[in-house]
């Protein structure tokens, strides 16, 4: 193991008790046809790791619509407590393809753990912070409670960063407590923490418990002021450069059935949508769905694409907040030319 991996293992021990691994959402059939084929073809077997969110709707759109099959592939997930642990799963051997946000790929590469970004599923970052009711200031959040994700991970670093635009010493002037994503908002509202990351899938829930909402980037304004740029197309699918440059005809498959997801959510109503993704989240309620896929949907990328200026904007984020520690350069670590090819054919 060499001395990056090392480092990146015990940053992931720290968060490991707070995964919840699930395998699943296996194809049955290993022979599927092949549109215009009546030949049965024997599919290649790959497994995505994930921390499985609505934002990767055009990935889990192309599983359910069997997209993914008509290409020759036979996905399962393994989804995992948060992107990070899913990511370091990715780098270990257990899957192919990882779907996360950026800031935790950039990370990894500082430690010499290289990977390509392949795609990316939304266009701009829907994070926000929400408060008590008593709470009407970032500021006022010194000596409380926060929640903000597992370290490493893109919700931390974003929390990390408004705190000390506020002019708060995280490491010092908050404590930051670990939870499951969805377990604080009930913090919230109890009084178990003060603050928590807030992403806008579960605004009307935050809403619910009359939250003060204190970092709003459904805002453009706020979006520009926070990132430096509108566009930040950080989440993201990623594979290791190694399999990139060995299999790159699985690549093109895999993202040729992510672009053609992402085309149909354009084309479909919300409540389409959902109905399609249902079995995915078993338990969650088809108008809790429905209503995520709503706030969610002026996110989702038309075309999966990583442009220039986002990829900018996204580097020079995680060098302020200290993600990075030296630039990376965009043609180092994205690979565009699948997704070029996908749009092209779909």
């Amino acid at each position: 193991m060499n001395k990056g991996m090392k480092k990146i293992l015990n940053l992931f021990l720290l968060i490991i008790i707070a995964a919840l691994v699930v395998t699943g959402c296996t194809n049955d059939n290993k022979n599927a046809k092949v549109e215009g084929n009546d030949e049965p073809q024997e599919l290649t077997k790959v497994t995505v790791s994930e921390f499985r969110d609505i934002v990767w709707a055009p990935v889990h759109i192309a599983y359910q619509n069997g997209y993914f099959k008509e290409e020759g592939l036979d996905v399962e997930f393994a989804v995992y407590g948060d992107g990070p642990v899913a990511f370091q799963g990715m780098h270990a051997g257990d899957s192919q393809f990882c779907l996360l946000s950026i800031d935790p790929v950039f990370r990894a590469f500082d430690e010499g753990l290289e990977s390509k970004l392949v795609a990316a599923v939304d266009t701009i970052r829907l994070y926000g912070f929400a408060s008590s009711k008593d709470i009407t200031d970032i500021f006022q959040l010194k000596g409380k409670s926060i929640f903000a994700g597992a370290p490493g991970s893109a919700p931390y670093s974003f929390v990390w960063s408004i705190l000390e635009k506020a002019g708060l010493s995280p490491a010092e002037d908050v404590t930051f407590v670990q939870m499951p994503y969805g377990a604080s908002i009930t913090a919230l509202d109890q009084g178990t923490i003060q603050g928590s990351y807030m992403d806008n899938s579960d605004r009307n829930a935050f809403k619910k418990i009359d939250a003060n909402f204190l970092v709003d980037s459904t805002k453009a304004e706020t979006r520009k002021e926070i990132f430096g740029s509108d566009k930040f197309e950080a989440s993201i699918i990623t594979t290791t450069k190694k399999f990139v440059d060995e299999n790159p005809e699985i690549v093109q498959k895999f993202v040729n059935a992510t672009v053609k997801g992402a085309k149909w959510i354009k084309e479909h109503s919300d409540k389409e949508v959902a109905e399609v993704l249902a079995p995915l989240y078993d338990g969650t309620p088809m108008e809790t769905l429905i209503e995520k896929i709503e706030l969610s949907r002026i996110a989702y990328s038309p075309d999966c694409l990583i442009s220039k200026e986002g990829y900018e904007a996204m580097e020079n984020f995680s060098l302020k907040t200290g993600v990075l520690k030296k630039a990376v350069g965009y043609e180092n670590i994205i690979d565009m030319t699948f997704v070029e090819k996908a749009n092209k054919s779909n």
